[in-house]
């Protein structure tokens, strides 16, 4: 799908608030809500808006303890990894890389020994490398403009 500047536009305001109505995004891009309505339809049925979800703070919901865990392993395993990491709950995010690493795998906890058991999870088929997260302090949008 081409992206015209209204598609962008629609995109970055969307990252930044996807509860607005359509009324009230079609109000800040200059369109109609009939016209928006079509738009964001289209860029849904297209894939470009793959979903819509709730950034939830983990402290409050008793996971203060976040990791990243970088796993290093051999190409017959890679599978196995997919896997085991969709099967654990603590697993937030896993990105495949190249280079020394494998996997970077963001995880999040409740408490130090559930940290232990994931990486013990994690160590049956290679090795693992873990760093605690102190913050997060960059969470940017994706750039459109």
């Amino acid at each position: 799908m081409e992206l015209d500047k209204k598609d962008r536009q629609i995109l970055m305001a969307l990252q930044h608030d996807a509860r607005q109505s359509l009324s009230a995004l079609g109000k800040q891009i200059g369109l109609s809500q009939p016209a928006m309505s079509e738009r964001v339809k289209k860029l849904e049925d297209a894939g470009v808006i793959a979903g819509y979800a709730a950034r939830i703070n983990l402290a409050a919901v008793g996971l203060g303890l976040q990791a990243v865990v970088r796993v290093r392993t051999t190409h017959e395993h890679i599978q196995r990894y997919v896997l085991l990491f969709q099967s654990l709950p603590e697993v937030l995010d896993v990105v495949r890389v190249t280079g020394e690493d494998c996997f970077v795998v963001r995880c999040a906890f409740g408490q130090p020994a559930d940290l232990e058991r994931v990486v013990d999870a994690l160590a049956a088929f290679g090795s693992v490398s873990t760093s605690l997260v102190l913050s997060h302090p960059v969470n940017k949008a994706v750039p459109l403009g």
